[in-house]
């Protein structure tokens, strides 16, 4: 997502591609559950800490890197099999058929996650806003290990998913708090000078945050 202009030491224009889409992800991440995630590990390593990625699209793929870089295990769904799947081949981690808490199919969230005593700490969502997605509701029973959930759109702010979530305890991301940490990255890449992060977060709250009378 960001192409940056050098010059080679023959003083030739060189395009380099880069991508900042999961330092945007990773580092309001990283700030709510990195030390959460290296003190399960130590204290319980029998217990294997997952994110579940949802989605399967290009932002997946930032999802499934800033997973391995939180130091997290990977569980993918998306609605296309395929297409997990191939997410799978090349960032490591299993596909669940279903979101469902099945113990008859060894491939369903819910069993993944009893075979290897799992445990979720993100729920990384990439998906549509327009498909309207919200968790099954066993993924939130337990109110004493909720996962802190990313939701990627920025718009609208409060998404069905996260509507549901907050609801029911959970810590969020929102996009766009995403969106302003991705910004940062490409100011800093573009400019190699530190970016104004506050300026930058306000611009983006005031362009996401609902007005008065609009749909949040």
């Amino acid at each position: 997502n960001t192409v940056i202009v050098k010059k080679d030491e023959e003083g030739t224009r060189v395009l380099t591609g880069d991508n900042t889409d999961w330092k945007g992800m990773y580092n309001p991440l990283q700030r709510k559950i990195g030390e959460a995630v290296a003190k399960a590990k130590k204290d319980d390593p029998d217990t294997t800490q997952y994110a579940l990625v949802l989605g399967g699209g290009g932002t997946a793929r930032a999802a499934a890197y800033t997973a391995t870089k939180l130091g997290l295990e990977r569980i993918y769904w998306n609605r296309t099999p395929e297409k997990a799947a191939d997410l799978a081949k090349e960032f490591g981690g299993v596909v669940a058929s279903t979101l469902d808490n099945d113990p008859d199919n060894k491939d369903s969230l819910g069993a993944i996650l009893a075979a290897n005593k799992g445990s979720i700490q993100t729920i990384i969502s990439t998906i549509p806003k327009t498909a309207k997605f919200t968790l099954p509701e066993w993924m939130l029973e337990d109110t004493s290990s909720l996962p802190v959930v990313l939701d990627v759109n920025y718009k609208p702010y409060n998404t069905p998913l996260l509507l549901q979530v907050v609801e029911k305890g959970c810590d969020v991301v929102r996009g766009s708090e995403m969106l302003w940490e991705q910004g940062v990255g490409q100011f800093e890449l573009w400019t190699g000078r530190k970016a104004p992060y506050g300026v930058m977060k306000k611009v983006v709250l005031d362009n996401c945050l609902p007005k008065e009378g609009e749909e949040e």
